[in-house]
């Protein structure tokens, strides 16, 4: 399903003459015309990106995080004293189907009167759909925000810097926590994530104030997808939709430390993430590759063990300017291969290239100021 709405800060990139790349049924910013420039940013200081690509699902009702407790990978209510996380916290998440297998991911905001569910913004009606499907007597309502949020975010690290130059009174903020202030004149719920493996701060804006607010961060670098596919596969961060789908489980993704948790109740899908858990057995995984020249393979391109047996496929690709401009990428191989060191052929520009299976992330994460 395609992400429906008009981007309200589209007028503002044209102007600047940005250009665009299709993603998932919209437009999103490619590069601002200086992609090295945009790169450097999110490496030594902060860039803003427009991330239209994401939407926001919200959920209000007194028994919202009984209910997605229920259904997503992650603890939303403590089993030990059954509380429920706080106001300000968060976790990422899965939803599953009875299969096991991964419907989408999300990451799930408590903000204390509601809760919010940050996802691609393609998957928010599915994911509202299917959620509704469940609901017997439960006290619960949802509602998509897509078209009402925009999504904003500030990446490098200095964009703590950034951010309390407009808001003097944020104070440190942990993984996905969150925290309501004005940014400027501008009301903002603001969550910390890190995907580029550097300090990540995303906003959410009401989408008539998305272009002030665009406007009032002009003391950061624009920057766009290009950059940041960049820096994220550097982080060995995979995303959903991308390098593993709705064929893929939680086991296979690298995501399940930050995904599930093995000591929380039911949920769906939970008898076959507990039963590979415990076993060890899953057939492929994500990994991280490096080429052995600068031969860059596209995503989807085949990966091999002899040229007669494939193994695997390329799922994201980047040259490297931090690592000497290396050929990195992630993949998602068959188990047998996944371990460092294994060495693989993948087809690039034109022939099969030697590569090597590596340590993720590619880059060590880079712990600026929170």
């Amino acid at each position: 399903m395609s992400a429906p709405s008009t981007n309200p800060l589209l007028e503002l990139h044209q102007q600047t003459e940005a250009e665009f790349q299709a993603y998932a049924g919209t437009e999103i910013v490619s590069t601002f015309g200086l992609p090295q420039i945009e790169y450097a940013a999110l490496h030594k200081s902060c860039g803003k990106m427009d991330m239209a690509q994401r939407g926001v699902l919200e959920i209000s009702g007194r028994d919202r995080l009984d209910f997605l407790n229920r259904f997503l990978t992650n603890e939303l209510i403590r089993k030990e004293t059954s509380a429920p996380i706080s106001a300000g916290q968060g976790v990422y998440a899965f939803l599953l189907n009875n299969k096991g297998r991964i419907v989408t991911d999300m990451n799930v905001l408590e903000l204390g009167e509601r809760t919010l569910l940050e996802t691609d913004a393609r998957n928010v009606q599915s994911l509202k759909s299917t959620l509704e499907k469940f609901i017997f007597s439960e006290k619960v309502q949802f509602k998509s925000l897509i078209g009402q949020l925009h999504e904003i975010a500030l990446i490098g690290p200095k964009s703590a810097e950034a951010l309390r130059r407009l808001a003097p009174q944020i104070t440190d903020l942990a993984q996905l926590n969150s925290v309501s202030v004005e940014l400027g004149t501008v009301p903002t719920i603001i969550f910390r994530d890190d995907p580029c493996g550097t300090s990540g701060f995303f906003l959410l804006v009401a989408s008539e104030s998305a272009a002030k607010l665009w406007t009032e961060l002009e003391f950061t670098k624009s920057v766009g997808w290009a950059a940041f596919n960049s820096r994220r596969i550097e982080a060995g961060r995979p995303f959903f939709g991308i390098d593993f789908d709705d064929t893929v489980l939680p086991a296979e993704t690298g995501q399940l430390e930050r995904a599930v948790s093995f000591t929380k109740g039911c949920y769906l899908g939970q008898e076959i993430v507990a039963r590979m858990h415990a076993r060890g057995q899953i057939a492929r995984q994500i990994v991280g590759i490096r080429m052995a020249g600068e031969f860059l393979p596209f995503a989807g391109a085949p990966i091999y063990d002899s040229p007669q047996s494939q193994i695997g496929i390329v799922t994201s690709s980047t040259m490297s300017p931090i690592l000497s401009n290396a050929a990195i990428g992630l993949a998602m191989v068959k188990k047998p291969f996944a371990g460092v060191g294994t060495n693989l052929l993948v087809a690039a520009e034109g022939d099969l290239r030697p590569a090597t299976v590596v340590d993720l992330p590619f880059v060590k994460p880079e712990s600026g100021p929170p």
